[in-house]
């Protein structure tokens, strides 16, 4: 068999269903197919952390993991006791994340719950399914046509392992009528750390497994032990614990276990379920921790490991753990992973639509990378931090742990400048090529001191005009593959400010008609909203421009476009123009890409400059 697809995913665990999230906005020829015959059920990744379910909620998921999942509110340190080394002792309290990283908290929920929750999702959208035991025995990149826009130039061998056919009783071997040839524009490995397309195209890991060993058990404890709900750090004379609470009563535990020497071989499969659990009740002296149900445990050797490039030829990626690999124990695997995938879906998804040039495919490289390499020092330091034994560190845990939150929440990723990214001006550069080509192009980031260039766009409550109801800004910034223009049009009972909005509306209509969306050519991949700081008492919404609230023939004004800064009785609403750092009488303009990064912030009275960016790599119709 042989078979033409847009888009190849190659395993189906966090990263490559998020990958099917993204493919399944678009109209895209899309496959995904696994080697296993279904999801995970039981351990594997538990932490879901801020971003993440940020980036699940632009999907309309979120409440379906925080239903399912166990909040992590405090974290508490414990050490020996100064008094009988041999027992431990609380030695601080710490909130897990502050509340100003974002409005999701920290969670925890276990990986098969997570896939199946994307499962139905994509089940839903009812435009792709998972191909399960279906393995991947080859692939390869055609390099003369990679240039080429509509080519095909990744070749794919898939086989479905044989039914049985037997006349003695044994199976015989597959033949080639179980095997599919895929011509694919693009495919994206997400098949882990063995990750076979990564060997097929010879794209090594680089880095170093240590001789330190970690167990690793879901339980339902029995115990006396009193903060066995919080996330506990554990540093005892005997080794180091870490406690995480789960869903359904569970608890994960991180265990220690002894080291090895360099030249020792060490095999986790031999260490059993009691010896693990014996070395574990040592580290809780004097409480008592037991277990009755144990619903998955593993061992794990500490490692650190990353690929030079995270795609070959901006045909094939990789993602997650198919490109760089580390310990849990800073619960960042699974989140990192779809973050990845995050980044990479919606670029693909632009490019195969028609409606975006296919070089911000390089930015994948350029934007996720730096991430890795970040996860890999941060995991070193607290691989080490949990291996050490007992320090100052572990005695003031807190402070230790606030150098690492921002990174853990995932609120922090900035990425640098580059085709989809403006630099302000205060800090401009021409290092890169790319840029220098565009110097006239770049930010104001003065104008809103509480945004950041090449970070995702913090989210604060605002009113809705026509509605008078409070929402989240993130809460109009669905993933749908649709790039924002966020007005912030300040007080617009000034009647020089109104002229200067109605007149960057006019400009608008004509900037959004040159990029129509195609698969719809009523509307445009470019979305623009508004927010204004003035009362809204003073505002009638079908006074300012037709771009700012679009007519439908058949669904009429979309009254969801206008929002104000204005004070709310009903519901605590603090000013976003103050969290924004927007002043209330000038405003300015923020571009956001399709995963809520913010690309640039300029002035409301020059839209030239965003021309010229969207001019750079956005296809323009035939308007």
């Amino acid at each position: 068999m042989s078979s033409h697809v847009d888009l190849l995913i190659c395993g189906a665990g966090p990263a490559g269903l998020m990958l099917a999230l993204w493919a399944s906005q678009y109209d895209i020829r899309t496959r995904i197919v696994d080697n296993k015959s279904s999801r995970i059920e039981t351990g594997h990744a538990d932490a879901l952390h801020s971003r993440t379910l940020e980036i699940l909620d632009s999907f309309g998921l979120a409440n379906s993991f925080l239903s399912k999942s166990c909040r992590v509110n405090e974290l508490c340190a414990w050490n020996p006791d100064q008094k009988n080394p041999s027992n431990i002792r609380r030695t601080q309290r710490a909130k897990a994340q502050r509340e100003d990283l974002s409005r999701f908290p920290q969670s925890t929920l276990n990986q098969g719950d997570t896939e199946q929750i994307l499962l139905d999702y994509l089940g839903f959208k009812n435009r792709l399914r998972v191909e399960r035991d279906t393995l991947l025995e080859h692939i390869s990149i055609d390099k003369n046509a990679c240039d080429e826009d509509d080519a095909f130039p990744v070749q794919a061998v898939l086989r479905k392992p044989s039914e049985p056919k037997t006349t003695t009783g044994s199976k015989t071997d597959s033949s080639d009528t179980d095997r599919e040839t895929i011509h694919a524009r693009y495919a994206v490995g997400c098949d882990g750390g063995h990750s076979t397309v990564r060997q097929h195209l010879e794209m090594k890991l680089e880095g170093e497994k240590t001789n330190k060993h970690f167990g690793v058990m879901d339980i339902v404890p029995l115990t006396d032990f009193p903060d066995i709900r919080n996330s506990c750090v554990i540093h005892s004379d005997k080794g180091s614990v870490m406690t995480v609470p789960r869903e359904n009563r569970l608890v994960r535990l991180y265990v220690q276990l002894d080291e090895t020497s360099d030249d020792e071989p060490f095999d986790g499969g031999k260490l059993t379920l009691e010896e693990m659990a014996e070395h574990t009740r040592e580290m809780f002296e004097p409480y008592r921790m037991d277990f009755a149900v144990c619903n998955w445990h593993s061992v794990y050797t500490v490692g650190q490991r990353i690929a030079h490039g995270f795609s070959h030829l901006d045909r094939v990626f990789l993602a997650g753990d198919a490109v760089h690999t580390h310990s849990p124990s800073m619960g960042q695997g699974m989140n990192v992973s779809m973050q990845d995938a995050y980044n990479l879906g919606w670029k693909l998804g632009s490019v195969l639509s028609g409606t975006t040039d296919r070089r911000i495919l390089s930015t994948y490289n350029s934007e996720r990378r730096p991430v890795a390499i970040e996860l890999i020092d941060l995991d070193k330091k607290m691989c080490k931090f949990y291996s050490e034994g007992p320090s100052s560190a572990s005695k003031e845990y807190e402070g230790f742990r606030n150098e690492f939150s921002k990174f853990l929440s995932g609120v922090s990723v900035t990425y640098k400048p580059s085709t989809l990214m403006t630099e302000s001006t205060a800090d401009y550069s021409a290092t890169s090529e790319d840029f220098a080509s565009r110097a006239s192009l770049s930010s104001v980031q003065s104008l809103a001191k509480g945004i950041t260039l090449g970070q995702r766009m913090p989210s604060h409550k605002i009113v809705c005009q026509s509605e008078s109801r409070v929402v989240h800004l993130s809460e109009m910034l669905p993933s749908n593959g649709k790039w924002r223009i966020l007005v912030l049009a300040a007080d617009l009972t000034s009647p020089r400010r109104l002229r200067v909005v109605q007149n960057l509306g006019t400009a608008l209509e004509k900037l959004l008609e040159k990029y129509p969306s195609r698969e719809d050519n009523k509307h445009s991949i470019i979305e623009v909203l508004l927010l204004h700081s003035g009362s809204r008492a003073s505002i009638e919404i079908l006074d300012l421009c037709q771009v700012y609230h679009p007519w439908d023939d058949v669904l009429g004004w979309d009254y969801w476009k206008i929002f104000s800064d204005d004070a709310y009785e009903f519901e605590p609403c603090d000013s976003a123009y103050e969290k924004y750092g927007v002043g209330k009488t000038e405003g300015c303009l923020v571009v956001l890409r399709p995963d809520q990064h913010v690309s640039y912030v300029g002035p409301l009275d020059d839209l030239e400059p965003v021309r010229s960016f969207f001019g750079y790599f956005l296809n323009g119709g035939t308007s």
